[in-house]
C-alpha cells in the first residue's frame, strides 16, 4: 500500500505553520510535534476531565473510561496485555524507579551487563547500583562499526547474571539489535532483558509479543504522542 503523505502530513498543524516553513527538525530529544487528533484530546483532557478518575460524578467517570482506553489500545498497538502496560512521567524517571524497585531483589555481587551502546536512560541508572553492590559487566561496542555482537555475551554471562540491557537500535549507529536473539540468550542465563525502545517506537510501534524482552521502555512523546 502506498504511503499518502499529502494526506498524513494535513493531520499535523505543525506543517501549516508560517514560522516552521522551511525547517526540518532531527533533534530527537526534543520529541515529535503531534497530530491534530492527539492536540483535541490533551484540550479535551484540560478543559473536561482533568480531574481524580474514578469517583462516581460525570467528569471523573469519563475520565476513568479515558484511561481504560488508552490501557486497552496500547496494549492492542504492542501486543501485550493491558496489565503489562505502565504509564509514567519519563523513560528515564521510569528506569530510575525500576533500578531502585528491582535491587532488593539481587544479592550483594549479582552482576548485570550493560551496553555501551546505550543511551544514558537505560544506563546511568544501572550503573549507579555499582556504589550498591552490583557488579557491572560492559558489553563493548566494535569499534568501527558501533555494533554489538551478540556472541560477545558468551564471555560476559555468569551464574550471577541478572540482567542484560541494552537498546532497540542505537541512537548513533541507526543498527537494529536483534532484540529477540538477545532475550533469548539472556533467558537461558536466568537473567531479565531491558530493552530501551526509545529511538526505535517512533519508527514502527515494536511488537512486544513477538520481541519477548522483558521490560521494554519508550517515549510517547517520540511517537507523536503527549509529553
Amino acid at each position: 500500500m502506498k504511503l499518502k503523505t499529502e494526506f498524513i502530513r494535513s493531520q499535523f498543524p505543525a506543517f501549516r505553520e508560517p514560522s516552521l516553513e522551511g525547517w526540518a527538525f532531527f533533534e530527537n530529544a526534543g520529541g515529535s510535534y503531534t497530530c491534530q487528533q492527539v492536540i483535541d484530546r490533551l484540550l479535551e483532557f484540560y478543559t473536561k476531565t482533568k480531574v481524580q478518575p474514578y469517583y462516581p460524578f460525570p467528569a471523573s467517570t469519563e475520565g476513568g473510561s479515558k484511561m481504560d482506553e488508552a490501557y486497552s489500545r496500547l496494549s492492542a498497538y504492542l501486543n501485550v496485555d493491558e496489565d503489562e502496560i505502565n504509564f509514567g512521567p519519563s523513560t528515564s524517571q521510569n528506569i530510575y524507579v525500576l533500578a531502585h524497585a528491582l535491587r532488593p531483589l539481587w544479592a550483594d555481587n549479582d552482576e548485570i551487563i550493560l551496553s555501551c551502546q546505550d543511551h544514558e536512560a537505560n544506563a546511568g541508572a544501572w550503573r549507579r547500583l555499582e556504589s550498591e553492590g552490583i557488579v557491572i559487566k560492559e558489553w563493548h561496542i566494535d569499534e568501527k562499526t558501533g555494533r554489538l555482537a551478540v556472541a560477545d555475551l558468551d564471555d560476559l554471562i555468569s551464574r550471577r547474571t541478572k540482567m542484560i540491557a541494552f537498546p532497540h537500535v542505537s541512537n548513533v549507529v541507526a543498527h537494529i539489535n536483534p532484540v529477540r536473539e538477545i532475550t533469548e540468550v539472556a533467558h537461558r542465563a536466568g537473567a531479565i532483558a531491558v530493552v530501551d525502545g526509545v529511538s526505535y517506537a517512533p519508527h514502527g510501534l515494536p511488537d512486544l509479543g513477538e520481541l519477548g524482552a522483558d521490560i521494554y521502555l519508550f517515549s510517547l512523546y517520540k511517537t507523536w504522542g503527549p509529553s
